[in-house]
């Protein structure tokens, strides 16, 4: 009971001190500042408006246990980033959530042998029929068809016009791929049989040479392409043309050392900041992004006690941001306003295995699943109404090379 008081009044404090430092950008949606404990755990609860909460509830409901919505044929995949032959794992999601091997296809290239310390190594169409990989020891990106069994078969294979592509995102019929080793970007026409056939004029490079990028993504509307660079504590945007292409960047200091990972929530990027690893200085950070594509902090650089916050999973409606501390071993929850603004919840909302080096919520915006480089294993997890995460369970005996998460 204690520990539920300290919790409540804590995250009433930390409220509290971040309104009024945001208060200056929109007053007429900012509560007051003297509410009450109680009052703050209703704000974040959105007072049942918001489809997140009803997820938690209706997964916990005795009615659902066994048959969630959201399950069925759902899948999660990873890849093995073997230096020899680069493969697909598939793990089926089973009706309680549950992740169980399925299968493995080999994805058309090399891998490193190594962790590539990326977000966004394999991803997922929108659409939920095709799934695009790099192999960054081959030079290379994949396309695969998804099968109803959730099983993949190799499409097509394409040179991503650079070295160690790390990072890779899709938006309707167009693909881009951050190439890490030559410190550029290079896009990519998605075609009938997921051919992909560069485009031109879309090869543009980073802010400099030996950036350490970590991750590349479309904006949700698909106006914009963005980029972390971890070396020189900046993010790059890249505005999309009507053919595909893409214009100069343009690059802009984070606010927080080291941004690393990111996803959306609400229609603002939430970024990591891994703060070059330091013990207990991680942090993350909201941003608005314009029309000029220039990211703006909506409330600063928010602290998480933790170290090397590094990888970014939003619920479906963006209540919630679950961030992996690679060198603390935990997950870290915050909570997303309606108008962007970011607050710690939870340092430590779960403890995880050894190095947590990606995290995805599930399709049906309950379960959780981040996976271990050190440890070699993929947690579930199931989230609570408060930001919290219980541990389920683990699979184990995954390739000591294994990077990414993509489920759907």
């Amino acid at each position: 009971m204690k520990k539920m008081i300290f919790f409540k009044l804590s995250i009433a404090a930390v409220i509290v001190l971040s309104f009024a430092a945001c208060k200056k950008t929109d007053d007429t949606k900012i509560p007051p500042a003297n509410q009450s404990a109680t009052g703050m755990e209703e704000m974040i609860s959105e007072k049942d408006a918001n489809p997140d909460e009803a997820a938690v509830t209706e997964n916990t409901s005795p009615a659902n246990v066994g048959g969630r919505e959201g399950h069925g044929n759902h899948y999660l995949y990873t890849e093995s980033n073997s230096a020899a032959t680069n493969e697909i794992l598939v793990f089926k999601i089973k009706p309680d959530g549950a992740p169980e091997s399925s299968g493995v296809i080999a994805s058309g290239g090399a891998g490193t042998g190594k962790s590539l310390g990326s977000q966004g190594a394999l991803v997922i169409d929108q659409q939920q029929q095709w799934l695009y990989a790099v192999n960054a020891g081959a030079n290379s990106v994949s396309s695969f068809k998804i099968e109803g069994n959730g099983n993949l078969r190799l499409a097509h294979t394409a040179s991503v016009n650079g070295t160690t592509p790390v990072s890779v995102t899709v938006h309707d019929n167009l693909l881009y791929v951050l190439n890490r080793g030559s410190d550029n970007i290079q896009g990519f026409k998605i075609g009938g049989g997921g051919k992909l056939t560069a485009i031109e004029g879309s090869m543009q490079p980073l802010s400099s040479t030996g950036v350490d990028a970590p991750q590349i993504s479309f904006t949700p509307d698909g106006d914009q392409v963005l980029v972390t660079e971890k070396a020189t504590n900046t993010i790059g945007t890249f505005k999309v043309a009507s053919d595909g292409s893409v214009s100069k960047g343009i690059f802009t200091a984070s606010t927080g050392p080291t941004p690393f990972g990111f996803d959306f929530s609400r229609g603002y990027m939430i970024v990591s900041n891994a703060a070059g690893g330091a013990a207990g200085a991680g942090s993350a950070t909201s941003y608005s992004i314009g029309n000029g594509g220039i990211p703006r902090a909506v409330n600063g650089a928010v602290a998480s006690q933790q170290a090397a916050p590094c990888w970014v999973a939003t619920t479906k409606y963006g209540r919630f941001a679950y961030i992996t501390n690679t060198a603390s071993n935990s997950i870290s929850s915050y909570y997303v306003t309606p108008w962007g603004a970011l607050y710690l919840v939870l340092g430590a909302a779960a403890k995880t295995g050894m190095n947590p080096v990606d995290i995805v919520v599930g399709t049906n915006n309950y379960d959780v699943y981040e996976l271990n480089s050190k440890s070699n294993t993929i947690g579930w997890y199931q989230r609570k109404l408060m930001g919290e995460l219980e541990f389920k369970s683990s699979i184990t005996n995954l390739p000591v090379s294994a990077t990414g998460l993509a489920t759907y």
